[in-house]
């Protein structure tokens, strides 16, 4: 019992920590904003990414604890290198978004209509059902994406009693998972929150958020992509 308990909340822990990771934020802070939603619909990209990353390490991982095996250095390149590239066509997507700058239009509340000021993805006209929709799979995949880079970091933060029983890697992975998305869905909902009163209350608010979080998802991208590829130049 105190072993399932220690690796319940060994998992949960750790998942909460693993997804403030410099990347992670990175590339979730480029879809906050971009489609305006309420806070239910941002924690929803939180656990849209918490699904994914959690999906990879159910199934990828369980194949490595079954055979004992581990990703060889190449692959986890590989896969930091792929996060990169979605790093940096997440950031210049969204500076992209910053340069059409800001436009208006009413919402309605009952009987008290108001304007936002907001930016939409280049490709949507305004008044398409489509641009104020908050649904989108990139968070999914972009969660995806990263439980396939981070597999190798994960496992070898798995305590002793895990890496040599399947039932409680499993019951790990869930707790990761849990933490996980109550982690990014509390950042997504909070960080659209703040970008909303933003926009609110000044007109350029969105232009200047979009040129940020662009700007840090363009900057790790790089750094990212010449830290994976550093030990085949050296």
């Amino acid at each position: 019992m105190s072993e399932l308990f220690f690796v319940m909340a060994a998992g949960f822990v750790l998942g909460l920590l693993h997804s403030m990771d410099p990347d992670h934020l990175a590339a979730m802070s480029t879809l906050i904003g971009r489609v305006r939603g309420t806070r239910a619909a941002d924690f929803i990209k939180g656990l849209h990414w918490g699904i994914g990353h959690t999906l990879v390490l159910a199934l990828f991982g369980t194949v490595l604890v079954a055979t004992g095996s581990g990703l060889s250095g190449y692959t986890e390149r590989l896969f930091e290198a792929g996060v990169g590239v979605l790093l940096v066509y997440l950031g210049l997507r969204r500076l992209r978004d910053a340069r059409r700058g800001p436009h208006q239009h009413a919402h309605r509340h009952g009987d008290i209509e108001h304007v936002h000021f907001h930016i939409h993805p280049p490709h949507e006209a305004h008044g398409l059902p489509q641009a104020h929709a908050g649904h989108s799979h990139a968070p999914l995949w972009i969660g995806i994406l990263h439980g396939l880079a981070g597999t190798g970091g994960v496992m070898v933060l798995l305590p002793a009693v895990v890496i040599e029983n399947l039932a409680m890697y499993l019951t790990y992975v869930a707790a990761f998972g849990i933490g996980s998305v109550v982690s990014m869905g509390a950042f997504c909902a909070g960080a659209g929150r703040f970008a909303g009163v933003l926009q609110d209350r000044h007109r350029n608010a969105g232009r200047w958020l979009a040129a940020a979080a662009g700007s840090l998802s363009l900057a790790v991208g790089l750094f990212w992509i010449a830290n994976s590829a550093t030990p085949f130049l050296a």
